[in-house]
């Protein structure tokens, strides 16, 4: 009995002895690539393992690979226990990408805590001379480029097509990268399928548009991907299971040359391969009159740009006529692989006097990249005939004058009209005894009105307000569609006091108060009118009514875009 209890304790003690021994075998750290050669830029994969449970912040990988970009960091842990015996280990994987110079660089030896790893030599190839050991790798890209050689601001296309010798699983592509450019995505990707050497690839393709916008050799980095392909597991007995391996790959980086625009050039740069102007006119067979607005409808339309590079398009006032521009539509579309932007700008143009007039071309200026020099775009003049306005307004009736001013006529009432003149004398009797009682009534109902007003929140004057001023709107339309010029002044600066609480000593507070150019040329064309020594007749009320709703809608736009302005200096 005493032996059996020796033993157990012996036993007992081997135990703990041997799990002592375990707990004090040294950490030892693994440090391994995924690849090696690298291409220079390629992003690769560093493996840290050490077998220990460790936690996370244990390891700074910025501190000990500040030589290289880190790209990404992720960490896992495995515990497995083989015959008693238990094994845990922490793993860090690190994506890095290679330098961009070629050469041998030295991973250095990792330390966490009193533990170090191995050192790593990588070899860094050049991109340019190693396209066939980079075409070798279960993922590779391929790129192509509209043009190495462009102008500022010149609107081409690269073409990226990503070759992946599995199923893929799970990626990100990032976008090639030039210094002072902008780069966006053009269309939806597409998928296809490949041979090449007898090996079958998923290839997806992916163009992108880019913009650069300083002159000068410049260097284009290529797209970069990052994912994961199935793996083979045709061998496992869990075959049903999909397995995954991480792939990396990069595009070869270009060299590209950006010409300035050319050392004349002034105005608005426009580089395209083609620009029109074009201009239609609203209703063409109808009868033109004075004061009557004529529709125009200018579109520039331009290959390669975006809707942000297309020109203001302006047609000034000419002789004998007044100009109104709308606010500006843009439009961009595809076609056969193109990208074609198009500016629309409405305008409204109102003759003054009858007559035959010509309303001039509109110009573009714009730089023909495909032969390098400036071409200048333009749309058809017009020619109209006006005729003479329908609503000018017919002379006042002048009353018919006795034929002598002196002498006065007077009928002298007859028996009947004095017995007539009796009747109405009572019917106005009871009149006045009506009126009188419903005046009493009256009053006691306004009485009542305003006690019940003064109790009323303020809120109601405000409707109130808002009722007048939607009422003077409606009496100025109605004034102004009449081409009456002095009532639409009156009715004008009422407008604008019951809205705007404007003095209004001047019509021209209203045009300093909208800033508005259209609305301004009016005011200024009704005073002219209404001023002038030559009585000019004034016809255009319509485009009064135009200006001031273009005006306020520009004022409302202005106002909403203030208010949705985040502070410059936020608190």
């Amino acid at each position: 009995m005493v032996v059996n209890n020796v033993l157990k304790v012996f036993l007992i003690s081997l135990v703990f002895w041997f799990s002592a021994a375990a707990s004090a075998q040294e950490a030892e750290i693994v440090a391994s690539v995924d690849k090696n050669p690298i291409i220079q830029s390629e992003p690769f994969t560093l493996t840290v393992t050490i077998n220990d449970d460790i936690s996370e912040s244990a390891w700074d990988a910025e501190q000990q690979l500040r030589d290289f970009r880190i790209l990404n960091v992720r960490s896992s842990r495995r515990t497995s226990v083989i015959n008693g015996v238990t094994t845990r280990t922490t793993s860090f994987i690190v994506n890095l990408q290679a330098p961009a110079t070629p050469g041998i660089v030295r991973i250095p030896p990792i330390q966490i805590g009193s533990a170090r790893s191995n050192a790593i030599e990588l070899t860094i190839l050049d991109a340019a001379a190693s396209v066939d050991e980079l075409e070798q790798r279960p993922a590779f890209i391929r790129t192509s480029l509209e043009s190495k050689r462009v102008y500022v601001q010149q609107q081409f296309k690269l073409v990226s097509r990503l070759y992946l010798s599995a199923n893929l699983h799970s990626g990100n592509l990032i976008a090639p990268n030039l210094p002072e450019a902008e780069v966006v995505q053009f269309g939806k990707d597409e998928e296809s399928y490949e041979i090449i050497n007898g090996k079958r690839y998923q290839v997806f393709q992916r163009t992108y548009l880019i913009t650069p916008q300083r002159s000068g050799d410049l260097k284009l980095e290529g797209p970069v991907f990052e994912g994961q392909i199935t793996r083979d597991s045709s061998r496992s007995v869990f075959s049903s299971i999909a397995t995954t391996q991480p792939v990396s790959a990069v595009a070869v980086p270009t060299s590209i040359t950006v010409l300035p625009r050319p050392a004349d050039w002034t105005g608005h740069w426009l580089p395209s391969e083609l620009v029109s102007v074009s201009v239609e006119r609203a209703n063409p067979e109808q009868p033109i009159e004075v004061g009557q607005p004529i529709t125009l409808t200018y579109r520039v339309t331009a290959i390669g740009v975006s809707t942000e590079q297309l020109p203001t398009l302006t047609l000034d006032d000419f002789d004998g006529a007044s100009v109104y521009p709308e606010s500006p539509e843009f439009a961009s579309t595809t076609r056969n692989g193109r990208v074609i932007a198009q500016r629309s700008q409405t305008v409204a143009v109102i003759p003054r006097q009858a007559g035959k007039f010509t309303i001039p071309e509109v110009q573009v200026e714009w730089f023909n990249t495909r032969l390098g020099q400036a071409q200048l775009s333009s749309s058809e003049p017009i020619t109209l005939e006006v005729s003479p306005s329908s609503q000018a307004a017919a002379p006042a009736p002048v009353a018919d004058k006795p034929a002598n001013e002196n002498d006065v006529v007077v009928d002298e009432p007859t028996q009947q009209t004095k017995a007539q003149y009796q009747s109405n004398n009572t019917l106005y009797f009871y009149l006045a005894v009506i009126f009188a009682a419903l005046w009493v009534i009256t009053l006691s109902l306004w009485a009542w009105w305003w006690l019940r007003r003064s109790a009323k929140p303020v809120a109601i004057n405000d409707n109130k307000e808002q009722n007048t001023a939607a009422a003077s709107w409606s009496h100025l339309q109605k004034v102004a569609l009449e081409n009456d010029a002095n009532a639409t002044d009156l009715a004008l600066r009422k407008w604008a006091r019951e809205k705007f609480q404007l003095p209004m000593f001047d019509l021209f507070e209203l045009a300093q108060h909208f800033n508005h150019q259209p609305l301004s040329s009016q005011i200024d064309h009704i005073q002219r009118c209404r001023f002038s020594g030559a009585g000019a007749t004034w016809l255009e009320g319509k485009a009064l009514i135009r200006a001031l709703k273009a005006a306020q809608k520009q004022r409302k736009s202005t106002k909403s875009k203030k208010d949705t302005l985040s502070p410059l200096y936020p608190s």
